[in-house]
């Protein structure tokens, strides 16, 4: 798990986990931001299947 964990941030450009509180925020922040945009991409995919549902 921790390896798929790593695979994940890395394609996201995140460095590994941060190491002291300081560095806990901005990685926070990247993290969401990343769980965000992919949340965004399903919904988007999610929206385009159901509006052409509406077309048949």
């Amino acid at each position: 798990m921790q390896n798929y964990f790593a695979d994940l941030l890395a394609f996201f450009g995140i460095s590994g986990t941060p190491q002291t509180f300081a560095e806990l925020i901005p990685w926070l922040f990247a993290v969401l931001v990343a769980i965000g945009i992919v949340l965004a991409c399903f919904r988007l995919v999610s929206d385009c299947i159901n509006a052409g549902r509406w077309f048949r």
